[in-house]
Order: C-alpha cells, then structure tokens, then sequence
C-alpha cells in the first residue's frame, strides 16, 4: 500500500488536482492523506487581546479545517468506486513545510503531491518544498491537468551527475499496474557528452530497461527553448527532473538550486522532481 500526501487548501485548483491524482493511480492501491495547515490571524492583536480572546476565536479555524477535511473525505469515500483507494484527513495549527516534513516521516509517505498556480514562476512555498523535503519525490500538478490511460514519463537531465534511481524507483512501484512510457531527455547536444556523462546515461539507460521492460526512447534538448517545445508537445505526460544533491553554500541560503530554472521552463506540466 502506497502512502501519498496532498496539502489542499481547499480551492478549486487543489480540487482538480486530487481528482487528477487518483484517476492517475486509479490501478493502484494507495492510501491518501488530505492535509491542510491553518494558523490564527492576530494582526491587530496585541498579548493582552490575545489573553482575552474567547475559546470560540480559537476553535474557528480548527473548526473550519476538520469540517473542511471531513467533506473531503466522506466525498471521495462516497465516490470512489475504487477499493484500493483509502482517504484520511490531517489538520494541524502549523507552517506547510513544517507540517509536511514531520508527517512525511510520521505516515512514511511515498510521495508528495503540490498544486501549481500555472504561472510563469515558483510559488515560495512550492519552492521551499522541493528544496527542503528531499527524502520522497514530489509531484507539482498544474490546473487541468488530465491523466491517460498510458503513462508517459519524461526523465530530463543532463548526466552529468549520476542519477540516483531510487526515487525513480519509488514513484514507478505506485504505477506497477499501469502501463508506463519513459523518455529519457538529455540537456545537452547529440554527441557532445563527456565520457562520464555518457557512462551516467548508459547506467540509466541499463537501469530503466531493467525496471519497466519496455524500450526507452531518447531525446535531446540542448536549450531551455528546445525543452520547452519539447514539454509543449507532451502536456499529458509528466516530466521528471532531478535536483542535485545541495552543496554547503545551498544549504546555507547563498545559493539556489538549479532545478527551479528548469521548472520555470515546466510550469504548465506535471513535473516529477526526484532528489540526489
């Protein structure tokens, strides 16, 4: 059984995202837990108001999620004629990307889903997400994002760094019952790897055709214009890409990871994006 978060806040877009989730593993069996954070509003409030503030101005936001979290719930439990899918409901007084790192090792999620705005850019929170919750994959669905019945999955990188398949790995064991198509993407020009590069790409040239039993397709993508023709062309696919293990200056903040400029070029599509 298969353990899959999705924060929502409640909006049409988190919404059509859940349901593009479970159609996407519809053949599998999974657990799904619906979170969502919520915090007080004390703007305006000083320490003495905050004393006094009555039992009701602090269970109303309470009161709000769980009554929220539990509709959600009954609805997909009332609607899904699937047998493999079990819902649960998970609210707490937090930040997000607190909530999701301790319940990520609480539950021992296998995956992560994130809703997109669609815009030409990372939310902050999304962003935050990828760069600190590196022991799952995480799955950033965009609006009207529509599944088929076979799986097409695009796995981008420029090799010049081994690809740990783990991750891989754990996101193609949630679709062992669905039928899988895996494109590997090289960012780079044909015939211009370097000897490691190629040997990276080879290892996971070996590793997927071991894993899917099917024949891999490759292709290439030497720029952000190309990439981004090439994702135009695949909207009903999900583009994987990998973020490279954070170096000392990324983890103390003084430098970005390169994975968001490549998401920026995705921000229309499902994008997989796999940690080193």
């Amino acid at each position: 059984m298969k353990k899959i978060l999705i924060p929502t806040d409640f909006t049409l877009n988190s919404f059509q995202t859940i349901d593009y989730v479970l159609q996407l593993f519809k053949h599998e069996y999974c657990d799904f837990y619906f979170l969502n954070t919520y915090s007080y509003n004390a703007n305006g409030l000083d320490a003495i108001a905050m004393l006094q503030a009555d039992e009701d101005w602090f269970d109303r936001p309470r009161d709000y999620a769980l009554k929220q979290l539990g509709k959600l719930v009954e609805r997909y439990t009332l609607n899904c004629y699937d047998l493999n899918h079990h819902f649960f409901a998970v609210s707490e007084c937090s930040g997000l990307l607190s909530s999701i790192q301790k319940n990520t090792k609480v539950l021992d999620i296998d995956l992560i889903i994130l809703t997109s705005k669609n815009k030409n850019r990372l939310g902050a929170k999304t962003q935050a997400i990828v760069d600190k919750i590196r022991c799952c994959p995480v799955l950033i669905v965009p609006p009207h994002a529509a599944s088929c019945n076979t799986v097409n999955i695009t796995i981008a990188s420029d090799f010049k760094q081994k690809v740990n398949t783990t991750q891989i790995d754990g996101f193609c064991n949630i679709l062992e019952h669905t039928n899988l198509e895996i494109t590997v993407l090289i960012l780079a020009k044909q015939n211009t790897l370097s000897d490691s590069a190629a040997n990276h790409l080879e290892a996971m040239l070996t590793y997927l055709k071991l894993k899917t039993n099917s024949t891999v397709a490759l292709q290439y993508a030497h720029t952000s214009f190309s990439l981004k023709t090439y994702a135009k062309s695949h909207m009903d696919g999900i583009m994987c890409v990998v973020d490279k293990k954070p170096d000392i200056l990324r983890k103390i903040g003084m430098f970005r990871s390169n994975v968001f400029s490549t998401l920026k070029q995705l921000h229309s599509n499902t994008v997989l994006t796999i940690h080193q």
